[in-house]
């Protein structure tokens, strides 16, 4: 019975290997390496990187969001269908209806310009090199409808002052407006 079992102890002997003595350190730095392997294929994220915990995004999300950047005619790698026609004319339709009703409501200011009390003629009276002025004939258009105007002229009506009854009515209101502001009227 001791042949056997000192032949046991001869065997396991020379398969014997001396035991790795493993500091502190060598454990911790074996720990956290298996623990970075482990979170990021749970994770699937970029460990690697010296961000903030809560400021890495999951490997998936990123390529996503490159894909979103790097789009090739429309198309991008991650898109999760095809292009929505119907929806997009849509939105191009209400965009170009926003943009017609801000134009629109958008009010145009008429700048009254500095008048020259000592002008002696009627064309020094406003110094028309200051500032562009509008005139008084376009304030009520848009900014599409002037745009129209360089294209095709603008159409005012014809309004007929050749009848006797209109000649009458100007000449009264002349008459009055002398009346009025004669230079008789000024005491």
């Amino acid at each position: 019975m001791i042949v056997p079992l000192l032949h046991q102890w001869t065997k396991a002997n020379a398969l014997f290997k001396p035991p790795v003595i493993n500091q502190c350190r060598t454990i911790e730095l074996k720990l956290t390496k298996l623990w970075h392997k482990a979170v990021r294929e749970k994770n699937n994220s970029h460990i690697d990187c010296g961000c903030p915990r809560e400021k890495k995004i999951p490997v998936l999300e990123l390529e996503f969001i490159k894909a979103q950047r790097t789009k090739a005619e429309g198309q991008g790698s991650m898109q999760m269908g095809s292009i929505d026609y119907s929806e997009t004319k849509k939105q191009i339709a209400n965009a170009k209806k926003r943009e017609q009703i801000r134009e629109r409501e958008q009010k145009k200011k008429m700048k009254i310009p500095p008048i020259n009390v000592n002008a002696t003629k009627l064309s020094e009276l406003v110094d028309l090199s200051l500032e562009v002025l509008e005139p008084p004939l376009t304030t009520s258009l848009t900014s599409q409808e002037l745009r129209n105007l360089k294209e095709t002229p603008m159409q005012v009506p014809k309004w007929l002052s050749h009848t006797q009854s209109v000649e009458r009515c100007v000449k009264m209101v002349t008459e009055a407006a002398g009346h009025v502001y004669s230079h008789e009227r000024r005491e």
